[in-house]
């Protein structure tokens, strides 16, 4: 299974689906997962989808059509399987992308459930590691027992015949109940170890508090009460330890050449330590959880942009939290004030070492600030930087900066620049999944090594008169 395509990731947001099982055909054209109970088709080189109902992508094939290999996925029905050849479909069959630059984020799906099931076994079914050894054992030892309670039972057999055959009673009425039953156990042992128990419901009566007030920098305090249920079948139910919260952004990334997707990003961390309590009079075993969530960072601060709470009773990424609740967008942090301006020089060696993050959180914060290098907004480092794009090439050329990045032949890597010399020329190159693309060439090596400063090194591209520097990372599928 691949990585779920960035359009359709924003497309089971905006249509509040959950996606698994995607697909991509050969020329990574057309992706496909399922979502919900239908499938989900987009066309990434004409920005465009289906929705199919009822059905589950299975793989793509190559279909030769009028001697040239289109794309065909194949389709799981109720009442069979079905093949379409997406490239031969009209434009009825397709639907424009949903662009949230255009129709905004979608809207965060809430989740408040009142019961928590945990992961984990119970602890007295917990199964334990086994060794590969200890399987061949078991195996061995089954199959010996098998054995035995297969020759009891031909001993009963042989002794119907009547006559001296009566004597193998003596061995059969023994041997074949006793290892009958120690052979049914064997198999009970194998098969419970192999499959997992079930999982236990550990939280019911889920109420969750948290204060309404949101600002960044500042604790965000929630509460969690819950009752623990009883024992089922002997089996203890116990109350997770503790609640984790997650405060998460999500936002546009909206990159110059359009290749937009959904991100989201962790902004704060919060836990909880489980107090229980037990009404005077009831059996009924309650727990509380109280803590708080701090959302440190200031960026980045996006145009479009949403706010949510988590809240899950484990770390594990894997795990889907009980509680899903959207926050309202924090008004932004007074702007920092600059302590120490970098000179020339140093703006300089800065951008050409890939040290241009240690220079903005010194500028910053001088040498004891708290500030983190990542809180700073965009402005804020471009504010740092006041050389032009030429003096940078100039430095460049003069360090002769460039030299042990000048390869003689071609690489394949994934998603980065690198400058190439074949005979006179020099060329700035872009490589992405096994694919490789000549961005610009020209006889002139200072030309060159300009673009390639620009594409391959941040906050270059802010400096003044880099618009006509710069260039964009090519779109490849």
């Amino acid at each position: 299974m691949s990585r779920p395509h960035s359009y359709l990731d924003v497309l089971a947001r905006v249509l509040a689906l959950p996606m698994s099982e995607s697909l991509a055909s050969s020329d990574e054209r057309f992706h496909a997962a399922s979502a919900g109970t239908d499938a989900l088709i987009v066309d990434v080189e004409r920005r465009r989808y289906n929705r199919v109902p009822d059905a589950r992508p299975l793989s793509f094939e190559d279909a030769a059509q009028d001697g040239v290999a289109q794309a065909a996925l194949q389709l799981e029905h109720r009442d069979g399987v079905r093949t379409i050849a997406l490239a031969a479909q009209d434009d009825s069959f397709w639907t424009p992308l949903p662009d949230p630059r255009v129709i905004g984020l979608p809207r965060i799906v809430q989740r408040h459930d009142t019961a928590w099931t945990s992961p984990a076994p119970p602890p007295s079914d917990a199964p334990q590691r086994t060794r590969l050894t200890d399987w061949l054992g078991s195996l061995v030892a089954l199959a010996v027992l098998a054995f035995f309670a297969a020759f009891g039972f031909n001993a009963l057999r042989w002794s119907l015949s009547g006559g001296w055959n009566l004597l193998w009673l003596l061995v059969g009425l023994p041997v074949f109940p006793i290892f009958g039953v120690l052979t049914l156990v064997a198999v009970y042992t194998l098969v419970r170890r192999a499959v997992p128990p079930p999982r236990r419901r550990a939280l019911e009566a889920i109420h969750v508090g948290r204060d309404e007030s949101f600002r960044l920098g500042e604790p965000m305090a929630f509460r969690v009460d819950a009752m623990v249920p009883a024992s089922v079948d002997g089996q203890p139910a116990q109350a997770p330890p503790q609640i984790f919260a997650r405060l998460v952004v999500q936002t546009l990334n909206d990159p110059e050449d359009g290749d937009w997707s959904l991100q989201d990003q962790f902004w704060g961390w919060g836990e909880a330590d489980c107090t229980p309590s037990t009404l005077s009079g009831t059996d009924e075993r309650r727990v509380h959880y109280a803590g708080s969530a701090t959302a440190t960072r200031r960026t980045p601060r996006e145009a479009q942009e949403r706010w949510y709470l988590e809240l899950s009773a484990s770390r594990e990424m894997g795990v889907e939290p009980f509680h899903i609740a959207s926050l309202p967008t924090p008004p932004l942090i007074s702007p920092y004030q600059m302590v120490q301006p970098p000179d020339r020089q140093a703006q300089l060696d800065a951008l050409l070492l890939n040290a241009a993050s240690d220079l903005i959180h010194k500028a910053y914060n001088s040498e004891n600030g708290t500030a983190l290098r990542d809180d700073f907004t965009p402005d804020e480092c471009r504010a740092v930087f006041t050389i032009d794009a030429e003096a940078l090439v100039d430095r460049a050329m003069t360090t002769r900066w460039y030299e042990d990045r000048i390869r003689t032949e071609r690489i394949t890597s994934d998603g980065c620049f690198y400058m190439l010399k074949e005979g006179p020329a020099f060329h700035l190159m872009y490589t992405e999944r096994h694919e490789t693309v000549t961005v610009c060439e020209s006889p002139d090596l200072r030309s060159v090594v300009g673009r390639y400063l620009f594409a391959e090194h941040l906050f270059v591209d802010h400096l003044a008169g880099a618009e006509a520097i710069k260039v964009l990372r090519p779109r490849i599928y």
